[in-house]
């Protein structure tokens, strides 16, 4: 359910974007495994099937017939962050913060935290991301993940081409989305 929101949150926000029509193709598709809560299903209305991961975002699979898209592409499911922290919705005036985060070649962030859980979901480029007491992680255009909170983490595009990341974050309870840190012990 936790993950179902996220996914809903983050299409939301992909289509809601102007200028970028490349959101359009099937490798972009939002995910349709989300069946609605407070609408109750009527004794004819069909179950929806959650969609089958793909290999990669190239092989869009077939959707099931009970949902309203031809194509989807399974990016993320999860209740946890990369460092394995359970997400936990803000429960005092809960909100939505989206945006489109772009690094150019050999730029790093600083070193930070989030104190709000954060979906990301690379765009383009290459970004490597040091974590402390983790070590590195890789992601690519079409990863999708939910971005550690509470563990200090610097982000560093990689590659040779600019990185661009949808950063959707599930504000409120008093917290900031970032929150500058120091650099740990032994680190650059």
């Amino acid at each position: 359910m936790v993950c179902n929101h996220i996914r809903l949150l983050a299409a939301v926000a992909v289509l809601s974007i102007p200028g970028l029509p490349a959101l359009t193709s099937p490798s972009f598709a939002a995910d349709v495994s989300i069946s609605p809560v407070a609408k109750p299903k009527s004794p004819a209305a069909p179950v929806v099937a959650k969609p089958k991961p793909v290999a990669s975002e190239e092989k869009a699979a077939d959707a099931p017939a009970e949902t309203p898209y031809k194509k989807v592409v399974d990016v993320f499911t999860g209740d946890s962050t990369i460092a394995g922290e359970k997400v936990v919705f803000p429960a005092k005036d809960p909100g939505i913060k989206s945006l489109i985060v772009t690094m150019e070649p050999g730029e790093k962030t600083a070193w930070h935290q989030h104190g709000t859980p954060l979906y990301a979901y690379i765009l383009e480029g290459d970004l490597t991301v040091t974590y402390e007491g983790i070590g590195e992680r890789h992601y690519k255009p079409g990863d999708g993940f939910l971005e550690a909170m509470h563990v200090t983490h610097q982000g560093h595009n990689t590659g040779t081409t600019p990185v661009r990341i949808l950063a959707v974050f599930l504000t409120g309870d008093g917290h900031k989305p970032t929150i500058p840190e120091k650099a740990p012990s032994g680190s650059q």
